[in-house]
């Protein structure tokens, strides 16, 4: 099963239901060591909040163990999610751990006996842009995207801009890919250094200095998520192999209670053979009957019987006793293998940076010099975003540098300017206000 495999859920029934909850306990330990454990955690807004999910988020469900529940879900309209086996669930203003928590209470509800969840965004709620711009629409939300951004995503500004953003929005795209491209290659060199540790067989593995990798917000958050997946994956690891070593007292304690049965049985046998000698002598006097001679023999089959299954239940557990630290290093050998293959891609995905990554910041800096070098006569542009706060749209007023948020409408107006240069800027300076507008909504500002 790849990364992004999306599972056909209509294909679950009673059946696979049945079975996955007979091995679920086993297969999770195991699956869980060979399957990543990446549980991307969305950045902080400006208030430093949690990111909460709405209808348009995209997020992946991970149970481990258990492909068959797992996959992307859309937030529908309603803030619900549907996860196979189980009734819609809203998540609707959840946190992604609250959404995690409150699918394994759901799955753990009479359908699975303690299930691991992963709940990670696999893609945010897109923006939209209207008004003036050369392309009105839906578009990706990417972090640290700002007004400008979003319009260079748009193609720009409107037509009577048309030489000078077309060159701008070249630009943003190009920088946006260089971004992109280097925050790919913080994450995988300090994923390369976690999983060169984990081949190794260390308990803890120590990142590039952040320094060496830019030290921003984003590169602090990949090294601790780098870090989430060590400690997890370890601590999964030492759990599997305590649980396997746990079972060796157990079968031990079998095989001596067995071997004591068969030496005692070995005895009764002895005895009962002792009392058949001396009944045989009895017999050949005539003292004897043949059914009671025909008794003490199915007495010493029986015994018999009795001895060799106990002797047969010994020599099966200690073959399961023996088998336990096979199943261990079958266990670490996985999870080694599983290491060295991811390993190797990031490797391989960090040499096709070292080609990707010069090249778009060649282009992008000769997009850049187009940019800079367009002349004309900028119109005013009037910016509003259209934002939910606390479950009511809120008309904001923005501008070029505000940063946006996911689901954010950002509508785009153009004139010319009407105010003098003082006039303007003592407008801008003014503090955040809110009111009301004649449709009811919010209306106020976004501080620079």
């Amino acid at each position: 099963m790849t990364h992004h495999q999306k599972p056909n859920w209509k294909a679950v029934g009673n059946a696979r239901h049945a079975g996955a909850f007979r091995h679920s306990s086993q297969a999770m330990c195991l699956a869980v060591l060979l399957f990543p454990l990446f549980t991307a955690t969305p950045s902080a807004g400006a208030d430093s909040h949690p990111y909460q999910l709405a209808p348009g988020d995209r997020i992946t469900v991970t149970v481990f163990g258990q492909p068959e529940l797992s996959g992307d879900v859309l937030v529908d309209g309603a803030g619900d999610v549907t996860i196979p086996l189980i009734d819609r669930i809203e998540v609707k203003d959840l946190t992604l751990l609250e959404c995690q928590k409150l699918i394994g209470d759901r799955l753990a509800d009479g359908i699975l006996r303690k299930p691991s969840v992963s709940v990670r965004i696999a893609e945010l709620r897109p923006l939209y842009v209207l008004g003036d711009v050369r392309l009105p629409g839906a578009y990706p939300f990417r972090y640290g995207s700002t007004i400008e951004s979003a319009v260079a995503l748009a193609g720009g500004f409107g037509p009577g801009e048309l030489l000078r953003n077309t060159a701008v929005s070249d630009f943003w795209s190009a920088e946006e890919r260089v971004r992109q491209l280097t925050l790919q290659k913080r994450t995988l060199l300090v994923r390369k250094a976690r999983l060169e540790a984990q081949q190794d067989g260390q308990d803890t593995f120590a990142p590039p200095a952040l320094s060496d990798l830019g030290g921003d917000k984003d590169t602090t958050e990949i090294v601790a998520n780098e870090k989430d997946i060590f400690a997890t994956q370890a601590a999964i690891l030492r759990d599997q192999i305590d649980l396997l070593r746990s079972q060796k007292p157990r079968l031990q304690e079998q095989i001596d209670a067995n071997t004591e049965q068969g030496n005692a049985g070995k005895k009764q046998l002895d005895l009962i053979r002792q009392q058949i000698e001396r009944y045989q002598k009895l017999f050949s006097q005539g003292l004897g009957t043949q059914n009671n001679d025909f008794q003490f023999r199915v007495l010493e089959a029986n015994q018999e019987a009795t001895i060799w299954r106990l002797l047969s239940d010994v020599s099966r557990l200690q073959m399961e006793s023996g088998d336990l630290e096979f199943k261990i290093q079958t266990v670490m050998a996985g999870f080694k293998q599983q290491v060295g293959k991811e390993l190797q891609e990031t490797r391989d995905r960090l040499n096709e940076l070292e080609v990707t990554l010069p090249a778009a910041v060649r282009i992008r800096d000769v997009k850049l010099q187009y940019a800079g070098g367009a002349t004309g006569q900028a119109a005013t542009h009037l910016i509003s975003i259209t934002r939910m706060q606390n479950g009511h749209p809120a008309v904001l007023d923005a501008n070029e540098t505000t940063l946006v948020e996911p689901g954010d409408v950002i509508n785009v107006k153009s004139e010319m300017p009407r105010l003098l240069p003082q006039e303007e800027a003592m407008a801008r300076s003014q503090p955040y206000k809110t009111g009301e507008t004649e449709t009811g909504e919010t209306r106020g500002s976004i501080s620079r």
